[in-house]
């Protein structure tokens, strides 16, 4: 893969992850690209094309996809989980405590809620089933 391809997909990962949270943000992509610069991002591809990415900075990981995860982004999602877990021994997210969805998500990857304060749930997955 080309420099210039691997930078496309890399926005293009930004871009789709934006999209995925911005309803629950009062920023602009700007913003958020600026918020997130020192983050690494990891494209989520389905026939060829990005339709989420996980983000991710040490052992904190989020996801976020602009179409219903299939099989073939699970695979993704569960090597990029495999790799945080190997690496730090754990990996933790965050997600607002109004948003069931993206909580029973993360509990079906193997994260269990550590703590609550402030309208966030922190999360933290030892070993997952898929991985």
């Amino acid at each position: 893969m080309t420099q210039q391809l691997a930078t496309s997909m890399q926005e293009k990962a930004v871009e789709v992850l934006f999209d995925s949270v911005k309803d629950r943000l009062d920023c602009s992509l700007v913003k958020f690209k600026e918020t997130l610069k020192d983050w690494d991002f990891i494209p989520l591809m389905d026939n060829d094309e990005v339709v989420g990415a996980v983000a991710a900075k040490g052992n904190e990981l989020h996801i976020g996809y602009k179409v219903k995860p299939t099989a073939s982004i699970r695979g993704h999602l569960r090597s990029t989980l495999k790799k945080t877990l190997d690496q730090y021994g754990c990996a933790i997210t965050r997600v607002a405590a109004n948003n069931s969805k993206s909580i029973e998500f993360c509990k079906r990857l193997g994260f269990e809620i550590t703590n609550e304060a402030q309208g966030i749930i922190h999360m933290r997955c030892n070993r997952s089933k898929y991985v």
